[in-house]
């Protein structure tokens, strides 16, 4: 029963009550609050849902997933799966670029060889609208204009960074994992079930669930390159030298101090043209 606690000033300044959010898992099933409907994606790691809350027939979308790894949420005492953990910590506060939780449930747990637990659960997530993966945005516009181009960089740079600020590693920026919106031109970074929290210290969370700062900014910039080189195939007027000064990032050794923060690729003169 467990919750944070978020303080949200009034209209006149002072401090409202504080607006709970719940941390562990919602009471209850799914099934029981929400009618699930249409399948609406599949994956390796699951299947989503449209989603209607009978309360109020709002809209949500529905993720049935499973997991075999805990991470640790600061403020509560027990141990959640790692995807939950890092949508918990990325909603607070939430940014219009990261897919938001509303709740979620635990369906069943399973024990596995070795002392291990599958836990098997349900994301309860925002509703987007008609959206698309960045990989079927990109096979549609198979000719971006610049500005199109430069708004998508933008935008999952700057969705990249929140969780970094966040002491949050994505750790699988990919296209498939990049929702874009069409009107207006937007994207939502989702799936967080690689995400690693930034840490250096052993004792804080568990080893396979924390990555060093360094490393962190990283792999990031890595897979940030990933996506940008998908982009300029659709795209020949992104700047060569904005590429190129991409490029130089990722082949930087792990003790050059050249590459500090994600900032510096929002720094380049092509992207704060926007």
């Amino acid at each position: 029963m467990e919750k944070s606690m978020l303080h949200v000033p009034g209209p006149s300044g002072q401090r409202r009550p504080p607006c709970r959010q719940r941390i562990g898992p919602s009471p209850g099933s799914v099934e029981a609050k929400y009618d699930l409907k249409e399948n609406i994606g599949a994956g390796c790691y699951g299947n989503v849902y449209r989603g209607i809350r009978k309360m109020d027939g709002k809209q949500f979308i529905i993720k049935s997933t499973t997991s075999e790894v805990d991470s640790n949420v600061p403020g509560y005492p027990l141990p959640i799966p790692i995807e939950v953990a890092m949508m918990t910590i990325v909603r607070d506060p939430p940014s219009p670029l990261l897919i938001k939780l509303q709740e979620w449930f635990l369906v069943k747990v399973e024990k596995l060889p070795r002392g291990k637990v599958c836990k098997t659960i349900m994301l309860v997530m925002e509703y987007l609208g008609p959206c698309r993966t960045l990989e079927d945005f990109l096979q549609k516009h198979q000719h971006l204009e610049e500005r199109v181009a430069r708004t998508l960089i933008l935008q999952i740079v700057k969705a990249a960074q929140e969780c970094l600020r966040r002491k949050i590693c994505h750790h699988d920026i990919h296209d498939c994992n990049i929702l874009v919106i069409d009107r207006p031109l937007q994207i939502k970074l989702i799936d967080f079930g690689c995400g690693m929290h930034i840490c250096h210290d052993p004792k804080k969370y568990p080893p396979d669930t924390r990555i060093s700062p360094k490393k962190a900014v990283k792999n990031t910039v890595k897979q940030l390159f990933g996506i940008m080189r998908e982009i300029e195939k659709q795209c020949s007027s992104i700047p060569e030298e904005f590429m190129a000064f991409m490029n130089t990032c990722i082949t930087l050794g792990d003790d050059d101090q050249r590459l500090q923060t994600v900032q510096q690729i929002l720094d380049q003169p092509w992207l704060k043209n926007q």
